[in-house]
């Protein structure tokens, strides 16, 4: 009874839901008329060839200075990387937004050194080949990568063996970047399979970035699929749900054909692995400062968006306003719905979902946690419009679009799927040794786990719990389908404000985006740091 009671959370607030959200999506696989109508469509085929390029430029190149990063680096980039991740898609968006705009600061330094008194006429955001869109997802996957690079570099178990294939390349005479390519790489890669198919998955599916710094002539094509998703019109939204199944389907050919091209260079790929050095051939040397460039973005980033939610009258090309204001603050708190929502989601559902997950992996032998984790990573890998389309149907059928009860379901379905992917590990790597003990000294399980195991595993637990809520306040699909037009949330508001003209106001959105998640990501950092220490 008490292992039903405790995996009871799990199975109704994220395996019912997310298998719910699938079942209903089936209905849209036979709506003939509604791929018809996409096909028709004036700027279906423009939408397609910008989602491949804008999608699959932004994975590979991202992927391509991970490894660069992590190549180049003498230390331990996990803690530094992970804050990163507390700043949200859709305030990255903006603030990139502000920096490359035709006013934006970029454009104001070269307006000064040029002597012009106007902006310039670059077409820099919502450019018609989405490089805007890939720098934006460029930026931002690249430090989850590294996340996930430096995690694998950093368990005990790996550093061990890394150690001991690195002595032995160099005694061959391989440098360093010879001996990360041929020996590291191989090694890493199979292991990040997963999130390489997460990054990938959303930047083919991204929607707030794209509405805020995306092509508009065309759109992407989740662009296209989301406008058609919010149309009255039933046959609109019939060929949105098209659009969303058409992409789906697309995201996972192109995944069949990325592991057969993996399987044909098999041969290639292991000569290349197996080779020696030459001889006489200079070593490549892999800047170490490139880390650098993404702490410093990032700061400005954080500093453009502060000085201009407080820019009062600021004309180009001045370099700072003329004078500062709190009046976008003071509207922006004015309206708290949104503020005290996406605050409250946050916190609910990143705890229940701990809870949650500690209630499994309490009660649940390690041999069952397989399927948990399929279905989690099952749940980041698939296209947010997917689940989201198909939660949507669900709540419509249960009558409950529009209440909290439906938008808290939608904010707990992907912090529950994080969390679970986040903790299963750490949770069931912990010491069996020490249970063992207490069990010896006849303490009870529930002072054990109040007394030891949790205080033990602080730090994974509030890390779990730090993504949990970052997780929740970046969402935005979901959330708007959920809602109905009866609530708001933050990232309804930014992307609501990024089309108006009001700057100032559309920077105190961005930065309150990034405002929360730092805010617990840093109280994490703080009280899940050892409380004893060796001298």
């Amino acid at each position: 009874m008490l292992r039903l009671t405790a995996t009871l959370p799990l199975g109704v607030l994220f395996l019912l839901p997310f298998a719910g959200a699938l079942l209903f999506i089936l209905p849209d696989l036979a709506h003939g008329q509604g791929y018809r109508d996409l096909l028709e469509h004036p700027q279906a085929w423009g939408a397609l060839r910008l989602t491949l390029f804008t999608g699959v430029s932004a994975t590979l190149l991202s992927l391509l200075f991970a490894l660069l990063i992590i190549a180049g680096s003498r230390g331990n980039l996990a803690v530094a990387a992970g804050a990163f991740l507390a700043v949200p898609h859709l305030a990255l968006a903006i603030g990139l937004a502000f920096l490359i705009m035709p006013s934006g600061l970029l454009a104001r330094l070269v307006a000064v050194a040029a002597g012009w008194t106007t902006p310039p006429q670059w077409v820099t955001t919502q450019d018609p080949w989405g490089l805007a869109l890939i720098a934006a997802l460029v930026l931002k996957e690249t430090p989850f990568l590294v996340w996930v690079f430096a995690g694998l570099l950093n368990r005990d178990d790996l550093q061990r063996q890394f150690a001991g294939h690195t002595s032995v390349a160099r005694s061959l005479g391989h440098g360093p970047a010879s001996t990360f390519l041929r020996v590291l790489l191989p090694q890493l890669l199979p292991r990040t399979i997963v999130p390489l198919i997460a990054v990938f998955t959303y930047g083919m599916t991204v929607v707030d970035m794209a509405l805020v710094i995306g092509p508009g002539q065309p759109p992407t094509l989740a662009q296209l699929a989301w406008t058609d998703l919010n149309d009255a019109d039933p046959a609109t939204s019939a060929r949105g749900a098209a659009g969303v199944l058409t992409l789906s389907v697309l995201i996972l050919i192109l995944l069949v054909v990325v592991g057969l091209l993996r399987r044909l260079a098999r041969p290639w790929a292991g000569g290349f692995y197996s080779s020696y050095p030459r001889p006489g051939k200079p070593g490549l040397a892999v800047p170490g400062q490139i880390w650098g460039l993404w702490q410093a973005f990032y700061t400005l980033i954080g500093i453009l968006l502060l000085i201009q939610s407080l820019s009062g009258f600021w004309p180009v090309p001045d370099l700072m306003p003329q004078h500062l204001s709190v009046k976008a603050w003071s509207q922006l708190l004015a309206n708290g719905s949104a503020f005290s929502a996406s605050l409250f989601l946050a916190l609910a559902t990143a705890s229940v979902a701990l809870v949650s997950v500690v209630a499994w992996l309490e009660t649940q032998a390690p041999s069952r946690d397989r399927f948990i984790i399929i279905t989690a990573i099952l749940g980041l890998c698939l296209p947010v419009l997917l689940v989201a389309l198909g939660q949507y149907r669900m709540f419509l059928w249960l009558g409950i679009t529009g209440t909290p009860a439906a938008l808290f379901l939608a904010h707990v379905l992907p912090v529950m799927a994080y969390v679970v992917v986040m903790l299963s590990g750490p949770y069931r790597a912990f010491d069996p040794r020490w249970q063992a003990t207490a069990s010896g000294l006849r303490s009870p399980r529930l002072l054990f786990l109040a007394r030891v195991k949790w205080p033990m595993l602080k730090a994974p637990l509030l890390a779990a719990f730090a993504v949990g809520f970052a997780v929740s306040i970046m969402q935005f699909v979901p959330a708007q389908l959920a809602a109905a037009g009866r609530y708001s949330t933050l990232p309804m508001e930014a992307v609501t404000l990024s089309a108006g003209g009001n700057r100032a106001l559309i920077a105190a959105s961005g930065l309150s985006l990034v405002a929360l998640p730092l805010v617990v990501f840093l109280l994490a950092g703080w009280f899940g740091r050892p409380r004893w220490r060796a001298s």
